[in-house]
C-alpha cells in the first residue's frame, strides 16, 4: 500500500503525484485555492453573525439614557434627552461614603427643570411668548437664544409679532421660527425687524392628544427620578450591611430617610408642574 497525499479537502496517491511530477504540486495548490474560494462566503458569513452578536451584548449592557417626548406647536414628536443620570456612587479609589441628601435634590430638581424647559415649547389654550424661548438664532457667528435678539408680543390668540432688536438679523429669525417651530412666519423689507406669525387655532382633539404626551414625559421623568434614588439607596444598603468603614447603622438609616423625605419633595414638585401644564393646555 501506498500513503496518499492530501491536498486540502482532496486527496492525491503518489503515483498521480510521481507521474505528474512539478505539475502535481502546481495542481495542489490550484486545487488548495479553489478549496479556499468555495468556503470563503461560508467564512465571512460567519464573521458577520459574530460581530452582530458582539453589537447585541453591546446594546443590552450599555447604559440607556433617559429620554423624554417633546410635542411642539405642530404637535409633531421630538426625542429629547434629558441630564445625563450621573453616578451617585463615589469612584472606587475614593474613600466610600453616604451620598449627600442635598446633592441627590440637586440632581432630581435638574430632571424637574429640564420637564419645565420642555413645557414652555408646548401650547397651551392660549398663546404664550414663552412658546418662542427654546428658539435658537444664527447671530454674528453664534447661535443665540431668540429672546435674547428680539422680543415676542401675542397680539392675539392667532398673531404673535417678533421685533428683532437689529434689523439685519430678521432672515434669521425667520428661518429659526419657520424651522423650529414649523410654522409659516411672514416679514417684509420694509418692516424694520417686525416678524409676524401667524398661530394655527389648536383643536380640543389636538390638546387632549397634548395631554396625553405630557403624561408621559411625566412619567419618564418620575422614572429618572427614581433611578437617582436607586443609585443612593444602593450606596445607604452598604452602609446598614457595615460595608462602609467609618459609618454606621445609624448613620446608614439617617441617610435613608433624607433621600426618601428629598424624593418625595421633587416628585411632587414634578407632579404640581405637569398639572398645571396639563390644566393650562385644555383651559378654555
Amino acid at each position: 500500500l501506498h500513503p496518499t497525499v492530501r491536498m486540502g479537502n482532496h486527496v492525491l496517491s503518489p503515483t498521480a503525484t510521481r507521474y505528474f511530477g512539478r505539475k502535481a504540486a502546481k495542481m495542489g495548490q490550484h486545487i488548495l485555492s479553489l478549496d479556499e474560494m468555495a468556503h470563503r462566503e461560508s467564512k465571512k458569513k460567519a464573521q458577520e453573525r459574530r460581530k452582530q452578536k458582539k453589537k447585541s451584548k453591546k446594546k443590552k449592557g450599555g447604559s440607556s439614557e433617559a429620554t423624554l417626548h417633546n410635542e411642539d406647536l405642530s404637535h409633531k414628536d421630538q426625542e429629547i434627552v434629558l441630564v445625563d443620570d450621573d453616578e451617585v456612587v463615589a469612584d472606587e479609589d475614593e474613600i466610600p461614603t453616604l451620598p449627600d441628601a442635598n446633592n441627590i435634590k440637586e440632581r432630581m430638581m435638574r430632571v424637574v427643570e429640564k420637564v419645565k424647559e420642555n413645557f414652555k415649547a408646548i401650547r397651551g389654550a392660549e398663546p404664550t411668548p414663552e412658546l418662542f424661548d427654546t428658539i435658537s438664532v444664527d447671530a454674528y457667528g453664534d447661535s443665540v437664544s431668540l429672546n435674547t435678539v428680539a422680543q415676542v408680543v401675542i397680539v392675539s390668540p392667532t398673531l404673535a409679532h417678533v421685533t428683532c432688536f437689529d434689523p439685519s438679523l430678521a432672515p434669521n429669525v425667520h428661518n429659526a421660527i419657520r424651522d423650529s417651530l414649523e410654522l409659516h412666519p411672514q416679514m417684509d423689507d420694509d418692516d424694520g425687524g417686525l416678524v409676524r406669525v401667524p398661530l394655527p387655532k389648536v383643536s380640543l382633539e389636538t390638546r387632549q392628544r397634548t395631554v396625553k404626551q405630557i403624561g408621559k414625559q411625566a412619567e419618564s421623568a418620575r422614572t429618572h427620578i427614581r433611578n437617582l434614588r436607586r443609585k443612593a439607596m444602593d450606596v445607604v444598603k452598604k452602609g446598614k450591611d457595615g460595608k462602609l468603614k467609618g459609618v454606621s447603622e445609624d448613620d446608614a438609616f439617617h441617610a435613608s430617610k433624607e433621600i426618601n423625605a428629598v424624593t418625595d419633595q421633587v416628585t411632587q414638585l414634578l407632579n404640581q408642574a405637569v398639572e398645571e401644564k396639563q390644566k393650562s393646555v385644555m383651559a378654555v
